[in-house]
């Protein structure tokens, strides 16, 4: 089976970090916006739309910054613009088609001092260098990190 690669946005607004929070039986977590690379489509295509989707804004896409990877499976996190709107689930969504009182998604701002204290459970290996990037800039180059490391 080909692994599912993703694309997933870092987008900041005055100060705040857009994220997902997610709620799964047993879980509560946050998660950077994005999700899967489609056939004939550039990473940074997706970036663009998945975050429309999940989130109803409107963002440019910047250069990749992370990458987690997963087995043969890359989740590539780009730097965007932010262009309008306000975070909420569209109803037409996935994510709110599919949503139940134990599965749910909320996208959202999170101030930048807040984000090395959320829970991120599967993205763990992502927080430390998206707190330092997030606080001190980001390296030129990507930094890539294991998803083995969180288990």
């Amino acid at each position: 089976m080909t692994p599912r690669h993703t694309a997933r946005g870092i987008v900041v607004h005055d100060g705040k970090l857009l994220l997902m929070e997610r709620w799964r039986p047993g879980l509560h977590y946050f998660s950077i916006p994005g999700g899967g690379i489609e056939t004939g489509e550039q990473p940074e295509e997706t970036v663009v739309r998945e975050i429309r989707e999940e989130t109803g804004l409107q963002v440019t896409t910047g250069r990749q910054v992370l990458e987690m990877r997963d087995g043969e499976t890359r989740h590539r996190m780009y730097l965007c613009q932010y262009v309008s709107g306000e975070p909420h689930l569209p109803a037409d969504s996935p994510e709110a088609r599919h949503a139940t009182p134990d599965n749910r998604f909320q996208p959202g701002w999170v101030a930048i001092g807040d984000v090395a204290r959320l829970p991120f459970t599967y993205w763990q290996p992502l927080q430390v260098p998206l707190v330092a990037g997030l606080t001190q800039g980001f390296s030129e180059q990507v930094i890539i990190v294991s998803a083995v490391e969180s288990r």
